[in-house]
């Protein structure tokens, strides 16, 4: 028994992939969030290998774009960046996902510092470009509602694309079931989050100190394949289990939690697995998902 201790003390540390690691709760709320940290707001958990703060509280988009700014650019080294919120939209519908759509995006919604954006607009008018009214983007308030985009989800039948993507079909096939990046609002939606939260993943990913480092797992990366620099990546928090985590608000305990798990692999030597390509997927699937569809860290 002291021989193996002996020799696991020996052994060198595992390499990390990752000296910052930094989980982000969405919101596509269009009024700041209330003074007092509140659940469906922005909650953002980060930790190196000696820091392990507390989720911060964020009331608005332009407040957490600046503290996810600032975040980077004072650590240098490497960082994972996970976004609870889609990158991607599915085959065939010609938004494709990754950096190209984040630009595309950034230039079509306008988000003000009190949160008020188009994030309705804009869809009424990708519905526009997709196909016969009406969808495929839909659950907009009554209000809002016209031919082009509806409360009621429109049918997918005959479209040219689908309502889920690979990766949510997988997760369907496994008993769990994340909502569709078409559906806008209600309960689990997240929509709106990807309308309002990859113009500010675009941001990121050109601010002139981190650009030349900054990619999109898996499009840029070719799944694990090149993993160096500030890695985004979208996450589903609901994937980890909260044991250990104490805050009061469940949507700061869920990316506590997320942040936690990955560091735990990533000390074990386990979190590249994570971003491997996905068993069971064929050579047509993988090629689609890193040109139009993405994945979701951690679905295997």
């Amino acid at each position: 028994m002291g021989a193996r201790s002996k020799h696991c003390e020996d052994m060198p540390p595992v390499p990390r992939l990752f000296d910052l690691i930094v989980m982000v709760d969405w919101s596509a709320a269009s009024r700041p969030g209330p003074l007092r940290p509140s659940k469906d707001q922005i909650w953002i958990a980060w930790g190196t290998r000696s820091q392990r703060p507390e989720p911060h509280y964020c009331r608005t988009r332009h407040e957490a774009c600046a503290y996810l700014r600032d975040l980077l650019a004072a650590r240098r080294g490497s960082a994972l960046v996970g976004f609870d919120f889609p990158n991607a939209y599915p085959a065939g519908s010609g938004l494709g996902g990754g950096r190209a759509l984040a630009a595309e995006l950034a230039a079509r919604i306008t988000d003000g510092r009190d949160n008020r954006n188009n994030r309705f607009e804009v869809a009424r008018e990708l519905n526009r470009t997709l196909g016969r009214p009406p969808g495929p983007f839909w659950m907009c308030p009554a209000a809002l509602a016209d031919k082009l985009l509806t409360v009621k989800r429109p049918s997918f039948a005959g479209r040219g694309f689908a309502q889920y993507r690979l990766v949510e079909e997988r997760l369907h096939a496994q008993r769990k079931y994340p909502h569709s990046v078409w559906k806008l609002g209600g309960a689990g939606s997240v929509g709106s989050q990807a309308l309002t939260g990859l113009p500010v993943v675009h941001h990121l990913l050109n601010l002139p100190s981190l650009a030349p480092n900054s990619r999109i797992w898996p499009f840029e990366t070719n799944w694990d394949a090149r993993l160096d620099g500030i890695v985004h990546a979208e996450i589903w928090p609901s994937l980890f289990p909260l044991d250990g985590q104490s805050h009061a608000i469940k949507d700061a305990r869920q990316v506590a939690a997320v942040r936690d798990a990955l560091f735990a692999a990533d000390g074990s030597g386990s979190l590249r697995a994570s971003f491997a390509r996905p068993s069971g997927l064929s050579e047509r699937e993988s090629r689609i998902c890193l040109t139009e569809e993405g994945w979701i860290l951690g679905v295997a």
